[in-house]
């Protein structure tokens, strides 16, 4: 950044950044930086016929914030949202009760999640002056609807026409996290089960007042397709996939630009002088960094939002981190299930599934659509014929991508009869790799990759390229996917802790169906090397050999290396595997004055003048 932009950014008048909070009249209050949803809002209230909404969306995405928001709006509180899109609108505004539940401050056992919820009620009734006996029942909340659509007509009825005999569609009902005693369960289905009745007659109760109310929002993580809020001909309507509602939460590039533009250049400027980036850094360098953390969630394969949680952070401490992740993992839930394969998959970007159905039973969750619902995968493509989509995932940013890699990394026996951790016992593998050791790499590399086989499917190039991306970051979040690079999109981009900058392609070896390893016939001699590390099959190693020119020759023809003329030293790395148990690794060291590259003992290879 030039001394104008350090001056700009240091001169700005900048609005605050709440890190937390989900109370609309905290950010009015202070005058903090607030993204304006009313647009979205003033669609909803304005739906009619359709009054009843679901919202699906990871935690920590801002849906509390926008519950918070429409219950100021329904109360009738027009001054703060004048200079919004709802204040500039022909919206008409009218003051509705509003009957407003927060599941995620209840406990997941069923007594006291039943006591909590019956005192809510009582809560309500206190809050609305509504002469009610104590509630005894989770279909108590009828009464409080009747009595408060009976007691509060809308303005325009009582000024320009008599009040109707039946009870006017006016109460705002919002709840928000409504799965959050469920999610809370996952490890009992039995208090699952009968938290789920309980819902059932709570939401079903609701259903029946659907004549009285003049709009019911929930809120949550996953869909419970089996309560009775989501089931019958009047259901509620999904606007999760909605492409109305894409962006109804997180942040679009234009919403970021527009409204934290000042905290963006002070963020360049503080991160300048910190040397995480360059001092002729631009705008533009910060937010593709920005782009690369934090964006990339969509619900309809073409808009994407960014993580507003993780924005906010980022700007606050200037500096990027896994602030989502690290909040409070929703698959810290989902524990119980979770094995290598799974992380392998997100990290991989190698899911696919013909359906993003709702939970049916807890006792079988869809993995894919878990972690779509929860934030660890988003869509990536829809594929649509005449009977039914097709979807492609893949992990959404830089954030979940490193944080998977370093939770996986890090834990504990991540497999049955492994002792310590991934990084304890493979942390050695950079020490390898960094040294250009082809063979260390290729012995470590093949014992991790004989440990998966127990809990992966056929392997495939993605695969291998997310097990090598969690061994390389075992000691820091210098490796990058799929980055693109030249004229195509390399494997993996790598900085070593030494600030050695390596481009890494990766291939599989394919053998035809007639060509098969010969087996030993007869007990090897004492002393033979052990297959599989040094020595492998003539013809395992010749298809090694060949995808190991296929990887370089690609790697030149790209012209990979171009980007990485003015960083410093530069190596190319080939790496061919064969199922799982044999792997070869070939190191390149790059010399830009020569225009060649070689291995460690100074074997030149072909020419990089157009590399």
């Amino acid at each position: 950044m030039s001394e104008n932009g350090k001056a700009q950014a240091n001169g700005l008048n900048l609005k605050r950044l709440l890190r937390s909070s989900a109370v609309f009249s905290d950010y009015i209050g202070s005058g903090a930086a607030l993204v304006d949803k009313t647009g979205f809002i003033c669609d909803l209230l304005n739906s009619s016929p359709d009054r009843m909404f679901f919202l699906s969306r990871p935690r920590r995405f801002g849906k509390t914030l926008l519950l918070d928001t429409i219950q100021h709006i329904a109360r009738g509180e027009r001054t703060p949202f004048a200079g919004m899109k709802i204040g500039k609108s022909e919206y008409v505004w009218e003051r509705y009760p509003v009957i407003r539940f927060s599941f995620s401050r209840f406990e997941s056992d069923p007594l006291t999640f039943r006591r909590k919820l019956l005192d809510r009620f009582d809560e309500i009734a206190r809050d609305h002056n509504l002469d009610l006996k104590p509630a005894e029942s989770v279909s108590n909340i009828d009464f409080i609807i009747s009595k408060l659509s009976k007691n509060n007509p809308p303005s325009h009825l009582t000024k320009m026409f008599p009040i109707p005999e039946e009870d006017p569609e006016n109460v705002v009902i919002l709840i928000d996290e409504y799965d959050f005693p469920l999610l809370g369960s996952l490890d009992n289905p039995d208090n699952a089960e009968e938290l789920r009745s309980m819902l059932r007659v709570f939401y079903s109760t609701i259903k029946d007042c659907s004549n009285k109310v003049r709009l019911l929002f929930v809120t949550g993580v996953t869909k419970f397709s089996k309560l009775s809020i989501f089931s019958g001909m009047n259901s509620i309507i999904d606007i999760s996939m909605d492409r109305n509602f894409s962006d109804i939460c997180g942040f679009t590039e234009e919403e970021i630009q527009t409204n934290f533009y000042g905290h963006i250049l002070k963020a360049l400027s503080d991160m300048q002088e910190d040397g995480f980036f360059e001092k002729d850094s631009t705008y533009s360098d910060f937010m593709k960094e920005l782009e690369l953390w934090y964006n990339g969630y969509s619900w309809d394969e073409e808009t994407k939002v960014y993580n507003p949680f993780s924005i906010i952070n980022c700007l606050y401490n200037k500096e990027f981190s896994h602030y989502w992740y690290d909040s409070g993992t929703s698959l810290a839930a989902y524990k119980h299930r979770i094995n290598p394969e799974t992380y392998v998959k997100i990290i991989s970007n190698n899911i696919e599934t013909e359906e993003l159905t709702p939970i049916d039973d807890l006792k079988a969750l869809k993995s894919e659509s878990f972690l779509f619902q929860t934030g660890y995968v988003t869509i990536a493509k829809i594929q649509k014929t005449r009977i039914l989509k097709n979807y492609i995932l893949k992990c959404p940013n830089n954030e979940i991508c490193y944080a998977i890699a370093r939770d996986f990394g890090n834990m504990d026996s991540p497999f049955p009869g492994f002792q310590g951790s991934i990084n304890e016992k493979y942390g050695s593998f950079v020490d390898a790799f960094e040294a250009s050791d082809d063979e260390e790499c290729a012995r470590l590399f093949s014992s991790l990759l004989d440990k998966f086989s127990l809990h992966m499917h056929s392997p495939s190039e993605n695969v291998y390229q997310a097990i090598l991306f969690i061994l390389l970051n075992s000691r820091g979040f210098r490796a990058t996917f799929e980055q693109t690079l030249g004229d195509g999109r390399i494997d993996i981009a790598y900085v070593s802790p030494s600030g050695i900058q390596a481009v890494i392609e990766i291939k599989r070896v394919r053998l035809s169906s007639s060509e098969k390893v010969p087996k030993l016939t007869e007990a090897p001699p004492s002393g033979s090397v052990l297959p599989g590390f040094q020595e492998q099959p003539e013809l395992v190693r010749n298809g090694l050999e060949k995808s190991i020119a296929d990887a370089v020759s690609q790697i030149l023809s790209k012209k990979y290396l171009r980007s990485f003329y003015l960083e410093g030293e530069t190596r190319a790395c080939a790496v061919a595997v064969h199922g799982w148990t044999d792997s070869m690794f070939r190191f390149y060291d790059v010399d830009w004055n020569s225009r060649t590259i070689m291995t460690p003992m100074q074997k030149e290879k072909p020419l990089i003048e157009d590399a």
